[in-house]
């Protein structure tokens, strides 16, 4: 190893600007497909708040349609009576709450005093039972008094700095849309990345709640699950399928009928772009455009570093015959040019996976078409950098190895030993 490093050294120095533009390019592309697949990670890799996203689902849409004419349809969030029909106590569930999808830009104050935009979420008391946020002071409130609909919140810390002041905050009254709260609890900035988790404010809901509900089922309900340990995704599913029959029951007298479109929905679904409440989800095109941009962004930079090895190689043909002539073995010219053209690989892939995770740490701009993105907000590092993350980097490395050292690394091998020697 000591001697390919050497090696390797003595390359740059002799050979500056093709080794130095090999480097770059290996990072650059590194780094571009690092950044994409980070920008999935957010979608998708637990963080907190939302910590438990290998085991959550969601159940958030409902659509209906007439059974003679589909083009009369309509779709939405649930209503809490479709909720409890598709939801309530399914086997293989640990936790469940149910929250309202939608959340409110709403306005807060103190009363009598200046007001601040906040975005406001209704959930039931379970939801701080599933998401794991930081309470840095008070308490959350209880199932009976989100159950009474009680005038209490809990909001973050930004909120209560900004509307009360200096803590202690909780006791203190706010107004939240002209309708007066107790905070209750106070807890660490949400960020707008986590999707389910997010708010500035929670106030208390209930499926007893039917303010929001609409004809054929249709409401502002969502639920959000936890699935025990061990229990796959389709036990779940087959459940709540099965449980559309009772909806079509209720739905029949007014000539209507639910679709199902395979949920509850992971967290990769929840997070893909394309999601609608009429249609099913289908990642099947949005992979392949992702398995698409990675081949590009392997193939192109691999042509040009495989000529540019090609060139570098052309320089030590006599060091090659030589090794031949001495005995050295086709097989082993062939791993030693793989072996120090991946060193090289390694240290530009490195190079462009720091840039990556500090260009999507602090570059808020990669996420402004996520929904409730709130702007300059930034990931936690655990959502950008994982074991998964880095073994991605290192077969990006590896693969950009191969399809660009294979071709001259055959050629060198190839050469005669008196060929080679002979040459200038």
């Amino acid at each position: 190893m000591k001697t390919k490093l050497k090696q390797i050294y003595y390359d740059m120095r002799h050979q500056p600007v093709i080794a130095w533009v090999t480097f770059f390019a290996t990072a650059m592309s590194v780094f571009l497909i690092m950044v994409i697949i980070m920008m999935q990670n957010v979608k998708s890799a637990p963080f907190a708040p939302e910590s438990c996203r290998d085991r959550l689902l969601l159940g958030v849409n409902l659509h209906v349609e007439d059974i003679e004419d589909q083009d009369i349809n309509s779709s939405s969030s649930l209503s809490s009576v479709a909720a409890r029909v598709l939801y309530d106590d399914i086997d293989g569930v640990e936790k469940i709450s149910y929250y309202h999808k939608w959340m409110d830009d709403s306005e807060v104050s103190v009363p009598g005093g200046e007001s601040c935009m906040a975005q406001l979420r209704k959930a039931d008391a379970a939801f701080f039972n599933i998401f794991d946020y930081t309470l840095i002071e008070g308490r959350y409130y209880t199932t009976e008094e989100a159950d009474a609909l009680m005038p209490l919140a809990v909001i973050t810390e930004t909120v209560a700095r900004n509307v009360l002041g200096d803590a202690p905050w909780t006791g203190r009254d706010i107004v939240i849309d002209d309708r007066q709260y107790t905070v209750v609890g106070v807890v660490r900035d949400i960020s707008s990345l986590a999707m389910t988790a997010y708010a500035d404010l929670f106030v208390p809901t209930a499926l007893s709640d039917t303010e929001g509900d609409r004809d054929n089922l249709l409401g502002q309900f969502g639920a959000v699950m936890v699935v025990k340990e061990g229990v796959d995704f389709s036990h779940i599913r087959q459940q709540v399928k099965a449980r559309y029959s009772t909806l079509d029951a209720m739905l029949a007298q007014s000539g209507m009928r639910a679709v199902y479109h395979e949920g509850p929905y992971e967290q990769e679904v929840i997070s893909n772009d394309d999601l609608y409440s009429n249609v099913t989800p289908d990642l099947t095109s949005a992979k392949r455009m992702h398995l698409i941009i990675y081949a590009i962004l392997l193939l192109v930079p691999a042509v040009n570093l495989s000529s540019m090895l090609h060139s570098r190689l052309s320089r030590r043909i006599r060091e090659i015959g030589i090794r031949r002539a001495f005995g050295c073995t086709r097989k082993r010219i062939i791993a030693d040019v793989i072996i120090e053209n991946f060193i090289v690989t390694l240290l530009g892939g490195a190079v462009g996976v720091v840039t990556g995770v500090i260009f999507a740490a602090t570059y808020s701009g990669l996420y402004n078409d996520y929904e409730n993105f709130r702007y300059g907000d930034t990931p936690v590092m655990g959502a950008l950098l994982n074991w998964q993350t880095v073994g991605v980097a290192l077969l990006v490395c590896f693969i950009l190895n191969i399809f660009s050292a294979a071709l001259p690394a055959w050629y060198a091998s190839s050469l005669k030993p008196v060929e080679a020697l002979n040459s200038k």
